[in-house]
């Protein structure tokens, strides 16, 4: 069967992702207008929470994904560690069926351990930041319902890691389209009705089921049915679960690393600065995450291609698509960039926001350190693909410094937003933001040079191949 990226798949992933960013063009100035800066604040500290439980996934969404690519890829087995190469052919619809029930006996328990942390740890969290859920209108019911949509969140996951890992880019991007269209649409009109931040956390309630109900339909089709119509076993489960543990386990660490690194300033920030400082650079770091997930998309649309390379032995294929992708999100980070800089700022005047972005010095560092970690993050998905996770105690370790450097910054100095981002910056710098292009580069046998030459390249012969298409269709 194999897995192959078309372009209607890369135009589907960017038509995605630039919904997304429309979709939050659309609300965030409602957002920004309509509530207040403790409302804002409340709501990228919920955003922050949400993120901690989501890392009880523990690497297990992009694990799925890779071996759903390798089973559609010809695999007839699956390994704990590296790939066996395969030349295609029938899928192994049984394994397929396997790893399927296995997907769900994990997310089924991941997204009830979830619901029980939000409830108990997250609420006293948020009932000691809100003064008691006494500062922010409704703040207890906005809560528990946020608690439950990120249960509903967790629980459909595996879905889209379905869906991807087996070459149906264009289908999971049309999921995401109509559930951002339900998150619009629902949190316009709540926001309008005078909801406040109850508006946001409902509509974000009932979104995924809007996704899950389309991933299901497109997927599950009569036909697959009756392919995976066959009965799967707890020993099945079990064996299937340890293989994807081996790795996800791994991940999970990386993933707790990685947090640590990129998120949990936000968490720490809330203990020691107001509300309206947190919501500042809360805005900061959402913008930077739509610009840097744009820039991501090209390379996310093409990893299970990236993996299927890989069980393929197509290593100059491999080296061209890796320098394409990865240049082209270069470049589009920097075009972001430069708009957060210098059009965000009198965009926010415009609408009267009460919540500003921090000075443009702070802004400018933030957005250099996102972008060297977006590019250190993509050479460590490359790694990935080989089955192999060799970036788990650097970035465990460089997360712990983190933390431990900001709770002082922010304990012992006036140095605020400033510090927080200095920190992460030069703690990244020190070893993950070159080490692991260079671990690519060494194993592909790629220089600096023929990465940007065979990058360009190629972004050149796909937009003058785009340009040619327009032209005859003219």
């Amino acid at each position: 069967m194999g897995v192959d990226i078309t372009r209607k798949d890369v135009i589907w992933s960017y038509v995605a992702k630039f919904f997304l960013i429309g979709s939050g063009l659309v609300t965030l100035p409602l957002i920004l207008n309509m509530l207040t800066k403790e409302e804002v604040g409340m709501n990228y500290l919920m955003l922050t929470v949400g993120s901690i439980v989501g890392l009880l996934d523990f690497g297990f969404s992009p694990q799925f994904g890779r071996n759903f690519t390798y089973v559609n890829s010809g695999a007839r087995s699956l390994l704990k560690e590296g790939v066996m190469e395969e030349s295609g052919g029938e899928v192994d619809w049984h394994l397929l069926a396997v790893l399927i029930k296995t997907a769900r006996y994990v997310y089924t328990r991941l997204s009830l351990i979830a619901l029980a942390v939000m409830l108990t740890f997250g609420t006293a969290y948020i009932w000691y930041l809100t003064e008691g859920f006494t500062n922010v209108h409704n703040s207890l019911y906005i809560w528990i319902l946020y608690s439950f949509s990120t249960y509903f969140n967790i629980y459909f996951s595996y879905y889209s890691s379905l869906l991807t890992g087996s070459g149906m880019v264009k289908e999971a991007s049309q999921a995401a389209i109509l559930s951002k269209s339900a998150y619009m649409l629902l949190c316009v009109i709540f926001l309008l009705l005078d909801w406040g931040l109850f508006a946001v956390v409902a509509a974000n309630f009932i979104a995924p089921f809007v996704q899950r109900l389309f991933c299901y339909r497109v997927y599950f089709t009569p036909d697959l049915k009756s392919r995976l119509d066959g009965e799967v076993t707890k020993e099945e489960i079990n064996s299937t679960f340890k293989v994807i543990w081996f790795n996800a386990r791994k991940l999970g660490i990386n993933f707790l690393g990685a947090y640590a690194v990129n998120k949990m300033g936000m968490f720490i920030i809330g203990f020691f600065l107001p509300l309206g400082v947190i919501g500042s650079y809360g805005l900061l770091t959402q913008l930077s995450t739509i610009v840097s997930g744009v820039a991501n998309t090209l390379f996310v649309t093409f990893l299970p291609k990236l993996s299927n390379l890989r069980v393929s032995g197509r290593k100059d294929e491999l080296r061209r698509t890796i320098s394409f992708t990865v240049v082209t999100g270069q470049i589009v980070m920097l075009a972001g960039a430069i708009a957060i800089l210098f059009v965000v700022p009198p965009f926010l005047k415009l609408i009267h926001s009460s919540t500003e972005l921090p000075s443009i010095g702070i802004c400018a560092l933030y957005l250099l350190v996102i972008a060297l970690e977006l590019n250190h993050s993509e050479f460590a998905s490359v790694i990935s693909t080989s089955n192999r996770i060799p970036y788990v105690v650097p970035s465990l370790v460089s997360g712990g410094i983190i933390v431990l450097l900001t709770f002082i910054v922010l304990k012992y100095t006036a140095a605020g937003l400033l510090g927080v981002v200095l920190v992460q910056g030069i703690v990244q710098a020190a070893y993950n933001n070159w080490r692991w292009p260079l671990w690519v580069f060494r194993e592909l046998e790629m220089t600096v040079p023929g990465f940007y030459s065979d990058g360009f390249s190629v972004l050149g012969n796909k937009i003058s191949s785009v340009w040619k298409s327009m032209r005859k269709s003219a």
